[in-house]
């Protein structure tokens, strides 16, 4: 793997504040000297993911994902060490020298890099075509048509894929762009998979296409609609999966919209990217759009890091109705609250709007339903003149979306509303919801019991092919368990007048004899400055994961202020623990059978030393 000095790595932290970073990426909240958000590494209905900014690290009490800013990066963005460390050289301004180069991660690096710029590089020429060809004279003139100015397609970077494939092939070949790269990218397609050298043909071709950008705004993907009615394919065709683009983990227009998603509290997510992108060029900014796809439990978690009430505005017919359902079903689960938005018949948002204003949209997201009362409202009428049985059946399928509700009241108070608008009573709700909860229960534990056996599988045939990974030397508790040995690392780390006073000596000797001491002992010999964040997590990052996950568990816990005298309480107590193993080697010796007169008399007075030494210490 590269290899980034160490000075380097200290110097990107130091020009890094982890919550400015972290802010770029989702919203946190302020909690007293920290700030805390939902974690985005696991499912959460509460904030236990926890950023500090006097350390400049992150950690999460949930799941045990901490680290520094770059931990952060590339746990978020999914990279490896080097990537992050550059994205963030380069966010700073930093030139990263390597010391050491290995040639496979330099292809694996360059590839991916090669990938955003093949990604930016397209970007520019379906822009730069739609706005100078003559072939993209349709692009221009549905745009018009759908009253999206060219103003608009300059800020969301809107281009024009040319239906001659001529075009595109000799634009790649002058930016140097080979043909495994563009079918790498999604941007063209062997004709045959099993034999590349009959070549490849073009991914989109006559279409408007929509730039895919990641968090940060940088295109990823793209997204194209049909321009002509007879044209072959989808509707809207979205770039297959590649090393850069998963669309299940991928909203559409969250890059702009998350500010104004933290600023209205709230996110309205319509069901295509046009309909998202005409709301929000009309004032409705806090809009994102799932990609053509089915809402997903990525979706959901993405979402709940930015806000706890989600607005779906799907079409009104049958398909757009079972697909907030949908859609609820997976929102629910993580806490956020979910409001429907009916759109009158026949209509869609860009439709709504061209023809009665934003206002009218704007009234109907303001009044928009809780999803229950939505859904009571819908089947009012037919309910009211149907039979006991048909409010039953109807508050048995509620009754199965209000277990998805975590919190109780919430519950509670939902069981209410649904028993007074159905006139139905409150304990066969209740049996119904109980019901619902174990049947997912017992789901979840299946799913879970396969998930494990699943893993385990691939764990012992990764071990089989690789072998087996060395022990920890810290045990495979996965913490230190020795209390002066916990105190002292954590002293070495956050104190300077302990590390001065404490590292002035070298590593005790007795260390060898204590288990647990291997971490302590590299602490020890490690050039790092306690006063410095930077320096702390460089080192930090230097270790293996389990010893990081180790040392940063350890450091945001709740402790005692270590002081240079307590140091040295600590050393002794680790002092007499080595004594007193001595002492029960040699007394284990003393009483082993065919031991001979001068040996024993010369282990006891050893014996005599060591209770001596422990006595005085």
């Amino acid at each position: 793997m590269a290899i980034i000095p160490h000075e380097t790595v200290e110097k990107i932290l130091d020009s890094t504040d982890i919550v400015d970073l972290i802010q770029g990426y989702f919203p946190l909240k302020r909690a007293g000297a920290n700030f805390q958000a939902i974690c985005p590494f696991h499912n959460e209905k509460t904030p236990s993911f926890n950023v500090n900014p006097q350390r400049q690290t992150f950690h999460c009490f949930g799941c045990q994902a901490g680290g520094d800013a770059i931990k952060f990066v590339m746990m978020y963005d999914n990279l490896n060490f080097p990537e992050a460390a550059r994205k963030l050289a380069d966010r700073s301004g930093i030139m990263i020298v390597e010391e050491a180069l290995d040639p496979k991660e330099i292809a694996k690096q360059r590839g991916k890099s090669e990938l955003m710029r093949l990604q930016k590089s397209a970007a520019d020429f379906y822009h730069r075509l739609l706005f100078k060809s003559p072939v993209a004279q349709p692009a221009r003139d549905y745009l018009k048509s759908r009253g999206l100015t060219m103003e608009i397609s300059r800020n969301w970077k809107f281009g024009y894929a040319p239906n001659d494939q001529r075009m595109f092939f000799d634009w790649a070949r002058k930016e140097q762009f080979s043909m495994k790269q563009l079918v790498d990218g999604g941007l063209a397609k062997w004709r045959d998979e099993n034999n590349p050298n009959r070549g490849a043909y073009s991914f989109f071709r006559h279409r408007l296409m929509f730039p895919v950008n990641n968090d940060m705004g940088e295109p990823l993907a793209f997204s194209g609609r049909v321009l002509s009615k007879d044209q072959p394919g989808g509707k809207y065709v979205n770039s297959p999966e590649t090393m850069l683009f998963n669309k299940s983990k991928t909203v559409f227009g969250l890059d702009k919209s998350k500010r104004a998603i933290y600023r209205e509290k709230k996110c309205i997510v319509f069901e295509g990217q046009l309909d998202m992108l005409v709301a929000y060029e009309s004032g409705i900014e806090n809009a994102v759009a799932p990609l053509g796809t089915a809402f997903t439990e990525d979706h959901g978690r993405i979402l709940k890091r930015h806000t706890d009430e989600v607005i779906l505005c799907y079409d009104s017919d049958t398909a757009g109705m079972n697909a907030a359902g949908k859609a609820f079903r997976i929102l629910a689960p993580t806490g956020i609250l979910v409001r429907i938005a009916q759109l009158p018949a026949g209509e869609d948002p860009d439709s709504l709007i061209r023809s009665q204003g934003i206002g009218a949209l704007e009234q109907i997201l303001a009044n928009a339903p809780e999803f229950f009362d939505f859904q009571i409202d819908r089947r009012g009428s037919q309910l009211n003149e149907g039979s006991l049985r048909d409010r039953l059946n109807f508050a048995k399928t509620l009754a199965a979306d209000i277990a998805l509700i975590g919190d109780k009241m919430m519950q509670d108070s939902l069981i209410s509303r649904i028993t007074t608008r159905l006139g139905v009573g409150d304990e066969d709700v209740r049996k119904e919801v109980y019901n619902a909860k174990q049947s997912q229960a017992r789901l979840d534990k299946n799913r879970a019991r396969r998930e494990a056996i699943s893993n385990r599988r691939e764990r012992e045939s990764a071990e089989q092919d690789e072998g087996a990974p060395p022990p920890n030397a810290n045990g495979s508790m996965g913490e230190i368990s020795m209390r002066a040995i916990r105190d002292l690392s954590r002293a070495l780390l956050t104190s300077g007048d302990v590390r001065r006073h404490v590292t002035a000596s070298p590593v005790p000797d007795f260390f060898k004899d204590i288990a647990e001491t291997e971490l302590l002992s590299q602490i020890w010999r490690a050039t790092v400055d306690p006063d410095s964040p930077s320096s702390v997590n460089s080192f930090l990052g230097s270790l293996p994961d389990q010893d990081q996950a180790i040392l940063r568990k350890l450091l945001n816990e709740p402790s005692v202020v270590i002081t240079p005298t307590v140091a040295e309480h600590c050393l002794a107590h680790l002092k007499r623990e080595s004594i007193k193993k001595h002492i029960a080697m040699v007394k284990a010796k003393i009483d082993s059978p065919g031991i001979n007169i001068e040996q024993r008399t010369r282990l006891a007075k050893l014996l005599l030393d060591l209770r001596e030494q422990l006595h005085e210490s």
